[in-house]
């Protein structure tokens, strides 16, 4: 378990002491002149930070809406098992590792585990196209990418943020939460030109459905452009040689790869760093033992924890059901692939307003409902979604919705836990949330594209989600009000250090 480490990092850097929530606030301009006075190897560990994160798989998910397709035309695969393969299975085991990895940083120190962890998320990513059609090792393959990029990010990031900013870790972490946001939007497009290039990405025809025409090119299948066994199937259009026809799935992976290389492995090496603690000042036995706040094992019985997990689990499966299945969904309308990149870019900036909205609405409210207005915006986007015609200005305005909705829920978690348990159990608390929470978001694409395929629409899958945010709403609408608030360690005496068990 992580721990947050209230002594004072080197000298040179001397923090205010850290604000718990209901402490005396400082104004804004304060306390932005104080983020910005960090001494030079603060700030350069946080661009290192945000630097892992932006070559983090969760940054990098950009790209699979348009790897399954791609992957599933070219091998013949059903797209419901390309999701499996390239986005639940890795999604479920890589952040499982992460409560583990927690102790390994703590022990270890950041840029030890983060190095090895880095050079192996790229050579596992090199090595993917080399499984080509194998699916066991593909599958082996993509998971061990996943959780050696977890590794290198998630699982590094957020303890160096928060050994060199203590009293600023709200907005190191919502730095992260922007800089995967900002990343997914720009990638959104540039991986769709990568995987399919300038040339028209045909449909594949439907089931049953194999339109005459001429024999296709000799080298069609080695290229990819049908599936593999199916040489005498239905041709593809042939593609003008000055047009460039795109990397492929497998090609952009072993581009990626070398582009995960050279920018993680040097900015392990020279931008990461941890602050070294001042040597007179003594380290007691059990670091989090005076923060204040509720036990993990007490925690995770309570009705806020469950509730939490609960709205956490059901808001989040919109969005990245949706985000996974755009490409198909949104096809049997008419849009096009291109059109489609557009609107996951506008799922991924717009997540970066959920983002900011969620974090600072509940610092500057002690209102629970809150939380069930935020969450609102995921049913109704599914439902414009689902009775969208082909329109484009729907298509963006349900993405951007569900955006927000992906921001909003990646806030509230950490935020709501600190306001209901203290700072005690916090790595703990979120280490568990973010493996609960993984192990649901890594199965519903696959659930939901599964379903398609057994309904042959995808009515059925939609009315599911709906119901699911709306469960979502329902939960957070029950959030009891949050206990009193958290003091400063330092103003507490042994006693008075956990605050009655009926404020939680």
């Amino acid at each position: 378990m992580q721990k947050d480490n209230p002594v004072v990092p080197a000298a040179s850097f001397p923090p205010p002491a850290p604000l718990l929530d209901g402490a005396a606030k400082i104004s804004f301009r304060q306390y932005a002149l104080e983020f910005m006075k960090a001494p030079g190897r603060a700030k350069a560990a946080l661009i290192g930070s945000l630097l892992l994160v932006a070559v983090s798989p969760a940054a990098l998910a950009a790209m699979t809406p348009f790897i399954v397709p791609a992957y599933a035309m070219s091998t013949g695969t059903r797209p419901q098992d390309g999701i499996l393969l390239f986005v639940s299975i890795p999604l479920l085991v890589g952040p499982l590792f992460l409560p583990f990895l927690g102790r390994w940083v703590d022990r270890h120190g950041a840029r030890t585990v983060a190095l090895p962890s880095i050079i192996l998320y790229a050579v596992f990513m090199a090595l993917v196209p080399v499984a080509g059609t194998t699916t066991w090792l593909l599958g082996v393959l993509l998971t061990l990418t996943a959780i050696c990029g977890f590794s290198a990010s998630l699982g590094v990031v957020f303890k160096v943020i928060s050994g060199w900013f203590p009293a600023h870790r709200g907005i190191g972490f919502g730095l992260i939460g922007v800089t995967s946001g900002m990343i997914a939007a720009i990638s959104s497009p540039l991986f769709q030109w990568l995987i399919n290039g300038n040339a028209a990405t045909p449909a594949p025809p439907a089931a049953g459905e194999m339109p005459a025409a001429a024999e296709p090119p000799a080298d069609a299948g080695s290229a990819g452009l049908i599936p593999p066994g199916e040489a005498g199937g239905a041709p593809l259009p042939t593609v003008d040689p000055g047009v460039f026809a795109g990397l492929g799935w497998d090609g952009t992976y072993l581009v990626t790869a070398i582009a995960v290389a050279v920018i993680g492995i040097p900015t392990v090496l020279w931008l990461i760093s941890e602050p070294k603690v001042t040597a007179h000042v003594p380290l007691p036995k059990a670091v989090d033992a005076s923060l204040p706040g509720v036990p993990f094992r007490k925690a995770i019985l309570t009705r806020p924890w469950i509730l939490l997990i609960l709205f956490l689990v059901l808001a989040g499966t919109g969005p990245i059901a949706m985000r996974q299945n755009a490409v198909d969904f949104f096809g049997q309308s008419g849009v096009n692939p291109a059109a489609v990149s557009v609107s996951l870019s506008v799922l991924a900036s717009t997540s970066i307003i959920g983002l900011l909205a969620g974090g600072t609405t509940l610092d500057r409210t002690r209102r629970p409902w809150v939380v069930a207005l935020l969450l609102l915006g995921a049913p109704v986007g599914l439902l414009l979604a689902l009775g969208n015609g082909g329109s484009l200005v729907l298509v963006y305005l349900s993405m951007g919705l569900l955006g927000i909705i992906a921001g909003v829920e990646s806030a509230l978690g950490p935020a709501l836990i600190a306001k209901y348990f203290g700072m005690k159990s916090f790595a703990a608390l979120q280490g568990m949330t973010l493996a609960v929470t993984g192990v649901a978001l890594a199965a519903s694409p696959y659930l939901f594209s599964a379903l398609q395929a057994a309904t042959g629409s995808y009515a059925a899958p939609m009315l599911v989600l709906v119901v699911l945010g709306v469960i979502a709403v329902a939960c957070a609408a029950l959030l009891p009000k949050y206990p009193p608030a958290w003091a400063n360690p330092e103003l507490l005496d042994e006693t008075a250090a956990t605050p009655p068990s009926r404020a939680v």
